[in-house]
């Protein structure tokens, strides 16, 4: 389903990815491991077409990521928090479904489905902005999902969140997973890996 061959990124002196090939299976959730700064995060722009490798390819599914219709087959839930604090849960969701082109019925339908998914079905009118940092990683990862993505990128979700989010994360992704979703699942944490992935890479230097 994914596809890296021997792909580089540099940012001036500094070398982010250097030679990287990663192969991964549909259905499967695959962890990519390493410390801070080890380069995953550069690693999954390049997956989701943000960033173009200096050299190697990135196909997903046979397609490029700079595609219109191969990026909209992805789901991606960044490290950097990529929601609203002045909008609600539910209007954060509904924001991002008409981005993908959802009509109003099915936007409304995957809110639905997506804040009781996440556990936030009795917040879905409050504003993110009141929201502790699980929460809001809850929300963070159903924007990702919003639009049904049969591959979904998640950076480092667990960062900084509290045991409960933690754990409800784990079974989002069990869940996903359940659905025969592609997960690429980036973290530091090893037992996180050991929890849910069925194979890992490690990336260092």
């Amino acid at each position: 389903m994914i596809t890296l061959d021997t792909i580089s990124k540099r940012f001036g002196s500094i070398t982010a990815v250097d030679g990287l090939s990663l192969a991964i299976e549909s259905g499967e959730v695959f962890g990519l491991l390493g410390p801070n700064g080890a380069g995953k995060s550069t690693t999954i722009a390049m997956t989701v077409g943000l960033l173009s490798p200096d050299s190697g390819t990135v196909r997903i599914d046979g397609g490029d990521p700079v595609d219109a219709a191969v990026r909209a087959s992805l789901g991606v839930a960044p490290q950097s928090l990529a929601i609203y604090d002045e909008m609600t849960a539910r209007e954060n969701l509904v924001f991002f479904g008409s981005i993908y082109g959802l009509d109003g019925a099915t936007r409304t339908r995957r809110a639905d489905e997506l804040l009781e998914l996440v556990g936030l079905t009795d917040r879905a009118r409050d504003r993110v902005k009141g929201f502790s940092g699980g929460m809001k990683r809850r929300v963070n990862l159903a924007c990702a999902l919003v639009h049904d993505p049969r591959v979904v990128l998640l950076d480092e979700p667990t960062a900084g969140v509290d045991p409960q989010s933690r754990h409800a994360i784990f079974e989002i992704v069990r869940e996903l997973q359940d659905q025969g979703r592609t997960i690429v699942y980036t973290t530091h944490y090893m037992e996180e890996a050991q929890k849910l992935c069925s194979r890992v890479g490690v990336i260092d230097k």
